[in-house]
């Protein structure tokens, strides 16, 4: 971040008034003041999550109208980073050195963790992201996301059709993000490591244009399932003339929308792996309480909306933990040294913890196109190595 000069003295000035602000503040208000909670979300450019933040500032909203943490209100203080990367990283320091909140809560940025992992690490603060998008997120040792993300999900897709579908052949053909190689990797030797089985075919360079050379090469390799993460409609159109009514595609968690499900034709068998209940299901377990919440506040309902409920529940829960002062350094002790929460939204219980990486939530539940919408399948949550 770019900084105007200052002459040393106005320098010594300003770190003696940062040092007593501090102090006055410490890290979040003092015992009878808000309790600042930060995000940094993407609310407009490439990647926009809007509904996480309105969803996370609702469960606080309830928290403060039942009184708040010990009498203490949250005070919720999102910014939107437009998936830019200066922005990105001076709304962090933004948020830790100006605003000194406690924690980051409900983040929903494609490129917080990458820029920011060591500036939280070097403040010593947390951050419970609603939607962990980059391999940083997973790998940093004050970040833990409530989802399982996108190298998690793949794991459990290729589980699942390898061992719930029982498939030989199962290929992957994957549109591949500026930096997520190495993460797709890892999923997949995860997967071989656990069941012992390879892809029959891996491409990770396809591209977003006709789907023609992809599918034909899908069909040459006699593939029985098939990994996809791209554009759903021309796909799917292109599978029906191909004539692979019999191959079961299994698309990531971005396809799950109402729009995708609607465009894939009644003859091709289409999947998607959720990272949370299906959020298209509001009777399944964890679903009322998150669209009680986003029906009261008019909120999209969306998958990450789920994060946003279950990112402001998990901080809620351990803030209830904290014996004394809720401070920084509190919040940072007690999700380091708390004990696992089970939520029923998720395959696995969420637990932060000590360690230098944090991907808690694991397991996949699969839902399947029907007649225009999606149809949740009866297995649960498939959680790969578990059964």
């Amino acid at each position: 971040m770019k900084r105007a000069y200052r002459s040393l003295l106005a320098t010594a000035a300003a770190g003696v008034l940062a040092l007593a602000a501090t102090a006055c503040s410490d890290d979040g208000g003092d015992a009878s003041g808000p309790i600042k909670v930060g995000a940094i979300n993407g609310v407009t450019g490439l990647f926009q999550t809007p509904e996480v933040p309105q969803a996370v500032k609702a469960v606080f909203d309830e928290v403060n109208a039942a009184g708040g943490i010990n009498g203490r209100k949250i005070e919720f203080i999102s910014k939107d980073d437009a998936m830019n990367p200066q922005r990105a990283t001076e709304a962090a320091i933004d948020l830790i050195e100006s605003e000194n909140v406690v924690a980051l809560v409900g983040s929903s940025s494609a490129v917080d963790c990458g820029l920011n992992r060591a500036t939280y690490t070097n403040n010593d603060i947390v951050s419970i992201p609603a939607v962990g998008v980059d391999p940083a997120c997973f790998t940093s040792p004050n970040i833990a996301p409530v989802n399982p993300g996108p190298f998690k999900l793949i794991t459990a897709m290729l589980y699942y059709a390898s061992e719930t579908m029982g498939h030989d052949k199962v290929c992957m053909m994957f549109v591949t993000l500026p930096g997520a190689g190495a993460g797709i990797d890892s999923a997949i030797k995860e997967w071989e490591g656990i069941t012992g089985k390879q892809l029959a075919l891996k491409n990770t360079a396809v591209g977003q244009g006709d789907p023609t050379q992809y599918l034909v090469q899908a069909k040459s390799a006699g593939c029985q399932a098939v990994l996809y993460n791209g554009v759903v409609g021309p796909w799917t159109a292109q599978a029906k003339t191909q004539g692979m009514q019999d191959v079961d595609f299994i698309v990531a968690a971005n396809s799950y929308t109402d729009a995708n499900a609607e465009v894939v034709p009644a003859d091709i068998k289409v999947y998607a792996g959720t990272e949370w209940q299906p959020y298209t299901d509001e009777t399944l377990p964890g679903n009322d309480r998150w669209a009680k919440i986003i029906d009261a506040n008019k909120i999209q309902k969306t998958a990450f909306s789920q994060g946003g409920v279950m990112a402001a529940d998990m901080f809620v829960e351990v803030l209830k933990t904290i014996k004394g002062d809720i401070t920084r350094e509190s919040v940072t002790k007690a999700f380091k040294e708390m004990q696992p929460i089970t939520y029923p939204m998720v395959g696995t219980p969420y637990v932060f913890g000590p360690g230098d990486a944090h991907n808690p939530i694991e397991g996949s539940r699969f839902v399947k196109a029907v007649d225009g919408k999606w149809e949740v399948l009866p297995e649960g949550f498939i959680v790969p190595g578990k059964k």
